[in-house]
């Protein structure tokens, strides 16, 4: 399996792309807006390179230009959406005054930016278990270290600071992706279902706990 790579930064004041560069991004989208249909369609193990080739308006051999393999595509869209999932989790953490308030805001960041890649939740409900294989590595260990940070932050201000944070970061995360996977593989409903089980399993359960 292909190690998930950690997004490059984009830089917003990079100068406009000329016209070879320009034919080389197009191109490139070209091919990861054909993989994502033809995981969603087939599943990821069923699909070939070909398959995604067909999709696309570029002869066969372009696709290796851009990519080694399907699993290369793969792990850079699940190290791109765990990324910007620990960006907008920890940012809305920033308002919270208590654990329990940070795993609801982050929970509802996540659950908000599920909903609005539909193409990609409909990947994720076709490819749950695949999916957490890929999510299983550096990029989650990041995503864990953020919220630990936070939890010791909340946690001193609550008389919990004797918890093992790394373990309950950990564990928290490990419960809020299978929820998550399982709500895509419901074809993702309404989201406040999904946030008001994981409020009773864990904000009202382990972190009232702890603020006890």
């Amino acid at each position: 399996m292909t190690d998930v790579p950690l997004p490059a930064t984009i830089d917003a004041a990079a100068p406009p792309l000329g016209k070879r560069e320009a034919t080389k991004a197009a191109n490139r989208e070209e091919i990861r807006a054909a993989a994502i249909e033809a995981f969603s369609e087939l599943g990821f193990g069923a699909t070939t390179v070909r398959d995604i080739v067909r999709r696309t308006s570029l002869a066969s051999g372009t696709f290796y230009n851009y990519f080694a393999d399907k699993d290369a595509i793969l792990a850079e869209f699940v190290g791109e959406h765990v990324a910007e999932a620990d960006r907008r989790m920890t940012e809305a953490r920033q308002a919270a005054t208590t654990p329990r308030e940070a795993v609801e805001l982050g929970a509802a960041a996540y659950f908000g930016l599920l909903m609005e890649r539909q193409d990609l939740l409909a990947m994720f409900r076709r490819n749950a278990g695949t999916i957490r294989a890929y999510a299983a590595g550096d990029v989650m260990t990041h995503v864990v270290a953020s919220f630990r940070e936070d939890l010791d932050r909340l946690l001193a201000d609550v008389g919990g600071a004797d918890l093992d944070t790394e373990l309950l970061a950990s564990g928290v995360m490990g419960a809020g992706m299978d929820i998550a996977m399982r709500f895509a593989e419901r074809g993702g409903e309404d989201p406040a279902v999904a946030l008001g089980v994981l409020r009773a399993l864990l904000v009202d359960g382990i972190l009232g706990r702890a603020e006890r």
